[in-house]
């Protein structure tokens, strides 16, 4: 069975937390390299990205469909240059629909190869 992605992602200092808002199931991931500083929530993009992927990883059992993927980010701490961070990690990820704090952006959806759009 292919389920749409609805997750729920909290980002904290050095760790991120996932939830499906489907299922409810639930992962918490301390980054095994530090993503924070004393100063920053997010000071490294890219010890960021390894450990939010390695999150949604172990989330993702079963079968997903990337098409309309979509992730609340929880409330918290984000100043306007780590949303831009947020947002492009999220996307580079495959993200298309990214929410804060209830105000949702939509990228436009992805055009499908002719042989895949057959199947719908």
């Amino acid at each position: 069975m292919l389920f749409r992605i609805d997750f729920d992602i909290g980002i904290y200092p050095d760790r991120v937390q996932v939830s499906d808002r489907r299922s409810g199931r639930f992962t918490d991931l301390r980054a095994e390299i530090a993503f924070s500083d004393k100063d920053r929530l997010i000071a490294d993009a890219v010890y960021f990205e390894n450990t939010l992927t390695k999150a949604l990883r172990k989330m993702m059992s079963g079968g997903f469909i990337l098409l309309d993927a979509r992730a609340n980010v929880l409330p918290g701490s984000l100043d306007e240059e780590n949303r831009q961070l947020v947002r492009r990690v999220l996307r580079d990820i495959g993200f298309k629909r990214i929410a804060f704090d209830d105000a949702e952006e939509e990228a436009p959806p992805p055009r499908l190869p002719p042989t895949f759009a057959a199947l719908f």
